[in-house]
């Protein structure tokens, strides 16, 4: 598969060459099969020209998606769901949350702990077999902003202070959790020192994304039948996931949903969890 020769500019800044295969593989993962990631490819392909921006790619190629599949369609968006937490990291720690719980794990979001120096707000804290992990979150607004080796160095230093204080006894392992990727500094460290990784390239063999979507987590922001301003009621009330919402249908009634639209919102977040009632 050939690769165009367009420079195209980056959500965060800088440019880099377009690549033909990378779009390709992108779709193919969305769940798309090869001929309709194939199609989708070219068609776009052929719209870029130098100095395009990666976010107008991107929607080009989600219009497409949705057109054919709008299952593909929030697997190929996922990302920017994500981001879509934002602006801040405090729906992305609830998020995290809710993914070690789903993980098998009892886990709370932001509580405080001693380390043997200073007091230390960690952001998620986990519990599996009595052995207790932290997480530290970084969120990040923008696509393509990486976690450098200064991020993975300061989370093991704070790791070292609260096993080394008076709540650390079953302090058994620490996570970097992030919503965009780590560089390869960050990871070649985090190899070496026990550093868990999540993210958009980590870890190497099953990213964040990839563990996220094999389990159905998709965010309330992943579902384009709800406002913007229903979604920050809903996860101002905690309400993260979209499966939550299968349990919450007197909610959106009382946020002004109508009825014929969440029994639409319900099929659709039934079909994308794989949640039958």
């Amino acid at each position: 598969m050939a690769h165009h020769h367009f420079r195209i500019h980056k959500s965060h800044g800088g440019f880099e060459r377009f690549s033909k295969r990378k779009l390709y593989s992108s779709l193919k993962r969305s769940g798309l099969s090869h001929q309709q990631s194939q199609i989708i490819t070219d068609k776009v392909s052929a719209q870029i020209r130098e100095g395009s921006e990666t976010k107008d790619i991107f929607h080009r190629a989600f219009q497409l998606v949705k057109r054919d599949s709008p299952e593909a369609a929030v697997h190929y968006s996922l990302k920017r769901a994500i981001l879509e937490l934002g602006p801040t990291g405090h729906y992305f720690e609830s998020y995290v949350a809710k993914y070690f719980q789903q993980s098998g794990y009892s886990a709370r979001a932001r509580q405080s702990f001693a380390g043997r120096w200073v007091k230390h707000e960690v952001d998620v804290v986990a519990v599996k077999n009595k052995l207790r992990y932290f997480a530290e979150c970084k969120f990040h607004n923008r696509v393509g902003i990486k976690n450098d080796i200064k991020t993975a160095l300061y989370v093991k230093a704070r790791w070292d202070d609260l096993r080394e204080g008076s709540e650390g006894k079953n302090l058994a392992g620490f996570f970097l959790v992030s919503n965009t990727a780590f560089t390869s500094d960050a990871l070649t460290y985090a190899q070496g020192t026990g550093l868990r990784l999540l993210g958009v390239n980590a870890p190497i063999e099953k990213s964040f994304l990839d563990q996220v979507k094999e389990m159905h987590l998709y965010p309330i922001t992943s579902l384009k039948r709800l406002s913007k301003n229903m979604i920050k009621e809903l996860l101002n009330r905690d309400v993260i996931l979209a499966q939550e919402l299968l349990d919450n249908g007197k909610l959106l009634l009382k946020l002004g949903l109508p009825e014929n639209d969440i029994e639409n919102l319900f099929k659709e977040i039934q079909s994308l969890t794989r949640i039958t009632t």
